[in-house]
C-alpha cells in the first residue's frame, strides 16, 4: 500500500474512533471524558479535518525485521 494512503487511512481511522469514543461519552453523560476526547482531536480550536494541518508520522519499527 502506498504510504499516503497508509497515513490517510490511519488519520480517518483516528477520526472515526475519536467521534465513536466521544459519542459514547457525551451518551453516558460523561462530560469530562467528553472534553478531553475532544481536545485530543481539536488543537487550538482548529479541526485537522478542515485543512491546513500537517500530521507527523514515525516510522513503523515494528514492521522491521
Amino acid at each position: 500500500m502506498d504510504i499516503r494512503l497508509e497515513q490517510d487511512y490511519a488519520i480517518d481511522n483516528m477520526s472515526d474512533s475519536l467521534w465513536q469514543a466521544l459519542q459514547s461519552a457525551a451518551e453516558s453523560d460523561n462530560i469530562g471524558n467528553a472534553k478531553a476526547i475532544h481536545d485530543e482531536w481539536i488543537v487550538d480550536g482548529q479541526d485537522p479535518e478542515d485543512g491546513g494541518y500537517e500530521f507527523i508520522f514515525l516510522p513503523n519499527f515494528t514492521l522491521e525485521v
